[in-house]
């Protein structure tokens, strides 16, 4: 894409019209903000559809024209209640600040289509026009503000409602219970980067020039934590308050916030008040949405999919949103191709979002009636947010082809475990992520000792590389090093000592660099959780760089319902000189004896300590995972059920290979049109 083009696009996500004269010299001065933090939206070309079409155009339509390409439409809302089955709506390449509700169903053999135009995109914002159109006259210095601090010239009365949340949070937690007038109501992006603005809770943190987390969450409220750019809504004045400040914390390094700090000169996407859907699908069938951009909503749902059938969400990219997507009662539920970008910038941390900010979720499925059936999520980006996905609650749910990257707190929540949910999770790249596979207690003891035998949870072929760590917190004193961005959380945990799903968990490849919490054997898959459920896992490759993965056990009272065997260990750094029995003394072990009920050949007795011979596997290059031919994970798994779904298993010759890619095969893509490669960023 030449720089003409991308400002285009740059203009069309500002709202803005641009000549093409101008573009080039305002193509050098891109970015005013920050950098952004993944690939911008790209307009798709492609013909347009056979049947009967629809078109709408926020700049030059008129909702009491024909609707046709000649004569637009000007409104979504107006154009939405006018659809048959068969028919699609184009909007034209442009921004639409609507909040738009589906009203009519498709047919089975005739869906309706909602999609931009060929060549153009269409952004639908719930948000607020004023802060990307006409920033100059939207901001004001704010009298007695902190340097920097402007104030909106409007007010926005209306924004404080107190509405309650419709959306189902884990844990049956709400994290502004009892402290509903800090609810953050002010959210937004960078118009020209779309990099995330924090939300801001109290004035205090917006004016602090403190960027050091200094004693308790609750330790703090005096001098405040600056957390970066950012917005706070004022409840007494009505008015929205910004911040740009620069950062001045040692060790961010690159993620420091260092562009304008004007927002009189910079165009800001900001989205205020709580509890309204950008765009609500209720009660509908048959019905496609694509090549659209979200943005705009606040403490709500970009997306709420509600009692609906056969839905499809095709190349659509969110920004933000507390869920990007809640699905409820649904089913034949499709998501593919799709980006979905959160609410944490570069110099976001666990702590700033979960006690100063939104403590958002991405992916979000309710637990209503009936019960959400045949979900597909495929080839899409999932990132840059606080906690990613509740999938608990659904039956026949498949997740693979995705990319999953830089969420400093919990990642795939698939428990507590149900007698009835299937999940399957396969062929995904899941990156820096705090603890990628985690569960929260909903209500004590209220899972079924009891389960379908082929329920639960299937966790296949994915590649997990949690090197690097993520951003969990500032630090209390200065850090030049930046090593507090850099913290490495867990395979798998919990929150609550809930009872975990039943879980099949083979042919995976995991990385990380430094030791699970007491050296827990597999990543903590072989001691974490194991009350009243049960646990195969089989056949995976466990990599990490400081020391061999260990066999510790400690703390666990008894052996639980777990069948392992099949799976490689090895550590970089220890293993090439290893001198010990790693697992010598667990098998001299009550605990080991006691494990030979569930498993007979007992644990640990049918894996191996070895080096996986990675074709590539070094800190200065591109990993390459697959196996060379003299790997010992080559024809060295264990058979296993016919009736684990593995979408390789033709491709792998001979007895089992270890690892997520067999022998000869090679690596697949995975995210938005498999641009992404399975081993790289």
């Amino acid at each position: 894409m030449n720089s003409k083009t991308r400002f285009a696009l740059i203009a069309v996500l500002l709202g803005i019209a641009v000549s093409t004269a101008s573009a080039q010299d305002a193509a050098d001065s891109l970015y005013r903000s920050h950098p952004p933090m993944r690939p911008l939206p790209e307009a798709r070309d492609g013909m347009l559809a056979e049947g009967p079409k629809h078109f709408v155009d926020a700049a030059r339509g008129d909702d009491a024209a024909a609707g046709t390409e000649a004569a637009p439409w000007k409104t979504l809302t107006f154009a939405l209640r006018r659809l048959e089955p068969g028919e699609t709506l184009y909007l034209r390449g442009g921004t639409y600040y609507e909040k738009a509700s589906l009203t009519r169903s498709g047919a089975e053999e005739a869906p309706i289509t909602i999609c931009s135009y060929p060549g153009e995109l269409a952004i639908l914002d719930g948000g607020l026009r004023e802060f990307a159109e006409d920033p100059e006259e939207s901001w004001r210095p704010a009298p007695g503000g902190a340097e920097g601090e402007f104030v909106s010239t409007r007010t926005y009365r209306h924004l404080d409602d107190r509405r309650a949340p419709r959306q189902f949070l884990p844990g049956a937690w709400e994290p502004m219970w009892g402290i509903e007038h800090e609810r953050p109501l002010a959210l937004g992006h960078f118009a020209d980067s779309m990099v995330p603005l924090h939300s801001y809770r109290i004035a205090a943190d917006l004016r602090s020039d403190n960027e050091l987390w200094i004693g308790g969450k609750n330790e703090m409220r005096d001098s405040g934590i600056y957390c970066g750019p950012g917005l706070w809504f004022n409840r007494e004045t009505g008015r929205i308050h910004v911040r740009l400040g620069h950062h001045r914390l040692d060790g961010l390094g690159e993620r420091a916030y260092r562009g304008e700090t004007d927002p009189r000169r910079l165009p800001l996407a900001v989205a205020a008040g709580f509890g309204d859907d950008v765009l609500r699908i209720s009660g509908l069938r048959h019905v496609r949405i694509r090549d659209l951009v979200l943005r705009g909503a606040t403490g709500s749902p970009m997306i709420h999919v509600y009692g609906s059938q056969d839905i499809e969400l095709d190349h659509v990219t969110v920004y933000g949103g507390f869920p990007g997507l809640l699905v409820n009662a649904s089913q034949d539920i499709r998501v593919l191709h799709s980006a979905f970008r959160g609410l944490a910038a570069p110099w976001s941390s666990r702590a700033h979002m979960k006690y100063r900010g939104t403590a958002s979720y991405q992916i979000v499925l309710q637990d209503n009636q009936p019960i959400n059936e045949n979900i597909e999520f495929a080839w899409c980006e999932f990132t840059d947010d606080h906690d990613f996905a509740f999938l608990r609650y659904a039956k026949d749910l498949r997740f693979h082809h995705n990319y999953v990257d830089n969420f400093n707190d919990d990642g795939l929540e698939c428990g507590p475990k149900l007698r009835w949910h299937t999940i399957y999770i396969s062929q995904n790249r899941i990156g820096a992520c705090l603890i990628p596979f985690a569960q929260h207690e909903i209500a004590p003891d209220e899972s079924p000792p009891e389960h379908d035998p082929q329920s639960g949870v299937y966790v296949a072929r994915n590649v997990i590389d949690l090197r690097g760590g993520t951003y969990s917190a500032p630090p209390n004193e200065p850090d030049p090093s930046g090593s507090f961005l850099h913290r490495e959380g867990h395979l798998v945990g919990d929150h609550g000592g809930p009872t975990w799903p039943v879980m099949r968990f083979y042919h995976n490849t995991a990385l990380r660099d430094t030791p699970v919490w007491r050296d827990y054997f597999l990543f903590g898959l072989g001691a974490q959780g194991m009350r009243n459920t049960v646990r195969r896992v089989f056949n995976n490759i466990f990599v990490q760089t400081e020391q061999v993965p260990g066999a510790g056990f400690a703390g666990i009272q008894q052996a639980g319902n777990l069948r392992e065997g099949g799976n490689l260990l090895w550590g970089l750094d220890e293993g090439p000189k290893l001198a010990r029995d790693v697992f010598g003394k667990f098998r001299a072990s009550r605990l080991f004896d006691e494990s030979r009920r569930s498993y007979e050949a007992g644990w640990t007795t049918d894996d191996v300590i070895a080096d996986p011979q990675f074709v590539q596997l070094s800190d200065d290059q591109t990993p390459d995972l697959r196996l060379r031919p003299e790997s010992p994970a080559v024809d060295s798994g264990l058979p296993l059920p016919p009736e684990w779904p593995d979408p390789m298993s033709d491709a792998d010759a001979g007895d089992p290979d270890i690892g997520a890619v067999p022998r000869g095969v090679e690596a697949w893509g995975v995210g938005v049109d498999g641009r992404i490669p399975l081993f790289g960023n």
